[in-house]
């Protein structure tokens, strides 16, 4: 006769995602490819950033040492749609949108090949039965961030690898443990709403030299178009622009190496600045993609 157990059953959630920006994500052929390890390195990223603390990070996300663990959260891809968009680097000199060509310019050197936008793929997330409640508000909390404030993949703080989720199976995607995954037309509301959720969510404190998102993180609005090539475009040309013209020592605050420079060839800086396309939902006042930025202190 079977015995009954009270063993907790795992809770699962299945998330629809659209990739918005060319995703240049992959192994190391460079070949298009979803990887769970990359999206699951931009998370724990993002928690620290929200002040999670380091017992919290690695129970959730798991750690590599003499005592390593999985983790309570595990990743799968799956059921991805391809997408009938082409992408060719060839095709914006045509056009001349050299800022795009400048964001992206390390990409166009290696030719990379990505994986282009409305490609969808469901993202499943499958917590332990050890899970709380607390790990999960805490989880949700930091893939809002990676969501709808990061990107994934090469370039991402270049506005490349912007994904959003459409929908979550079983849950409100608009509240869920009071987050809302889907962009509104008033995003400076929008955006300080979640935040404040989040920090009660995470409820954690600063790391010692990392940016933490409520104290050292300003977020601008760009503009609004219909066209993210032509957003990452319009922003790539000022920035280009702006890297010319200033000195070098103001320069630096935007990543290195500066390969034309030898003093900083051969430093290695993470930039300070972040672009992020959010699509909103459109309607006959508002364009589909809005494009922020956002700037570490």
């Amino acid at each position: 006769m079977n015995s009954i157990t009270n063993q907790k059953i795992l809770n699962t959630y299945e998330l629809k995602c659209k990739i918005i920006t060319p995703l240049f994500m992959g192994g190391a052929e460079f070949n298009p490819e979803l990887r769970t390890q990359s999206i699951n390195g931009i998370l724990r990223w993002w928690f620290r950033v929200a002040g999670g603390n380091i017992k919290d990070e690695k129970r959730l996300f798991g750690w590599a040492s003499d005592q390593s663990n999985q983790g309570l959260v595990r990743l799968f891809i799956k059921k991805i749609i391809p997408s009938n968009k082409k992408f060719s680097w060839d095709e914006f000199n045509k056009y001349q949108y050299t800022g795009f060509n400048y964001l992206g310019f390390s990409l166009k050197m290696q030719k990379r090949d990505p994986l282009p936008e409305d490609t969808e793929f469901t993202l499943r997330i499958s917590f332990h039965p050890r899970a709380t409640e607390e790990d999960e508000k805490k989880f949700f909390a930091t893939l809002w961030l990676a969501f709808n404030l990061g990107n994934f993949g090469s370039r991402s703080r270049r506005g490349f690898g912007s994904i959003k989720i459409t929908s979550i199976n079983n849950s409100n995607i608009n509240d869920l443990y009071g987050l809302s995954f889907n962009p509104t037309q008033n995003l400076k509301e929008w955006i300080n709403q979640n935040l404040n959720k989040i920090k009660f969510l995470i409820n954690g404190n600063p790391h010692k030299n990392i940016p933490y998102i409520f104290e050292n993180f300003e977020i601008y609005s760009f503009k609004n178009d219909n066209s993210f090539y032509k957003l990452l475009h319009d922003f790539g040309h000022h920035y280009s622009n702006f890297r010319k013209k200033e000195r070098l020592n103001k320069r630096i605050i935007f990543g290195l190496p500066i390969i034309s420079d030898k003093t900083y060839r051969n430093f290695r800086r993470a930039s300070t600045l972040f672009l992020k396309i959010l699509g909103i939902p459109k309607n006959n006042y508002t364009p589909d993609y809005t494009l922020i930025f956002i700037v570490t202190k």
